[in-house]
């Protein structure tokens, strides 16, 4: 019985990091959707997330503090859900490198980039695009982590899933950072961070559930010691 009282509290502790990951993905949704509304000429194809707060626009202000920031400390919060419900050193690993997607958003409301989001400008755009090259690449090594971790568990189809996450994550780093695919950057961003948010909130209800299951492998092999 007591163990059945751990499970279902562990269960709702999944449904609201899960829920806390999909507040977030809302969040950009309708803000992005907002505040490029409010930018004459703001183009979804080739102007990046960014750029709706960069250094003096009219309301960069507003950008970072209802946009930014928020979706930041919800996605930290989700992933601290996930961490105590799943403790162990492996998902630790997963959720600290995860979390990096709600450290490139929290920090962009502290440092934002200057007009036009270049790769090199002032010192504020650079920390801005250190934050961001962390935001995507810990995220993408994060999913491989959560593969190697969901494959060492026997549960391909997950491993398969986030492997795939992982590279795409991580070609879309690779893309936002050549000049030549600007024209288009804004798109491969938010191809990106739909990649991003889908694969967190996959990993934020599986990841507990399968620390909590014992490993077949491991449960095969205690069943013929017995």
């Amino acid at each position: 019985m007591r163990g059945m009282a751990v499970f279902a509290t562990m269960s709702r502790r999944v449904q609201l990091s899960a829920a806390l990951i999909v507040a977030a993905a809302l969040m950009v949704l309708l803000d992005l959707l907002h505040f490029a509304s409010l930018r004459p000429g703001y183009s979804h194809v080739s102007n990046t997330i960014s750029e709706l707060g960069q250094t003096g626009a009219s309301c960069a202000h507003q950008v970072a503090s209802v946009f930014f920031l928020p979706v930041g400390l919800l996605v930290w919060l989700a992933l601290w859900i996930v961490h105590r419900e799943a403790p162990d050193r492996q998902a630790a690993l997963i959720s600290a490198a995860m979390s990096c997607l709600g450290t490139g958003y929290a920090m962009a409301a502290i440092f934002p980039c200057d007009p036009g989001a270049p790769l090199f400008g002032s010192w504020r755009t650079q920390v801005h695009n250190v934050f961001g090259f962390i935001d995507y690449g810990g995220t993408g090594i994060g999913f491989l982590l959560a593969s190697r971790c969901f494959a060492g568990r026997k549960d391909a189809i997950q491993a398969a899933a986030c492997l795939v996450a992982g590279v795409l994550v991580l070609l879309g780093l690779a893309l936002l950072s050549v000049e030549a695919a600007f024209h288009v950057r804004g798109a491969i961003q938010r191809a990106t961070e739909v990649i991003q948010f889908t694969g967190l909130f996959f990993v934020c209800t599986a990841l507990p559930r399968r620390m909590m299951t014992p490993n077949k492998s491991a449960a095969g092999n205690g069943s013929r010691e017995i």
